[in-house]
């Protein structure tokens, strides 16, 4: 049994720190302008804010869907789609510690919200439907570590270097999909 670890408030300016690039880094590979993001709804959230049915022991992050009606006097209502990213506090935090630094904190909270934005995008411009096969699905995540690695593969990270090296046998070459 795995202890429960949550996130730091050291953790916790890694992260915020990690957000803005992450997100720059998806918004000039797919040419997004940044008003595109006000119809890319997403959040992101911790361990400690998670419901038991957005909790997975099969990775460091995971993306809940729902469905959300915004609030006003528009007739009728407004719906609209929310991509929670819900972060695996634990899963992250026994990653780095049992790496015994040889994978930081900074350069895996990079990848892993590099990674769940592009999912975002991919879902919310209909690229790949959320609700998928299950294969479908494997392919989709093999689609996108490949995507990934492309957005963080020249930013000349030593640290970074070594988390892209950890998922290469996720990756596709993209040209053959």
């Amino acid at each position: 049994m795995v202890n429960t670890l949550y996130f730091t408030d050291r953790d916790l300016y890694v992260l915020n720190g990690t957000i803005d690039l992450a997100e720059d880094l998806v918004t000039d590979y797919f040419k997004l302008s940044p008003d595109d993001w006000n119809e890319y709804h997403y959040e992101i959230r911790t361990l400690a804010y998670l419901n038991q049915a957005e909790l997975t022991e099969k990775a460091f992050a995971q993306i809940c869907k729902y469905e959300c009606v915004k609030k006003g006097e528009t007739h009728p209502p407004m719906f609209f789609d929310l991509y929670r990213i819900c972060l695996q506090d634990n899963w992250i935090l026994h990653a780095v510690k049992r790496s015994l630094r040889e994978v930081e904190l900074r350069p895996l909270m990079l990848y892993i919200l590099t990674h769940e934005l592009a999912h975002v995008v991919r879902f919310s411009k209909y690229y790949k439907d959320f609700f998928a096969t299950p294969e479908e699905k494997e392919l989709e995540e093999a689609i996108v570590h490949s995507i990934t690695y492309e957005m963080l593969k020249s930013l000349g990270d030593k640290d970074l270097d070594r988390v892209l090296c950890q998922y290469k046998n996720y990756r596709w070459d993209l040209m053959e999909v």
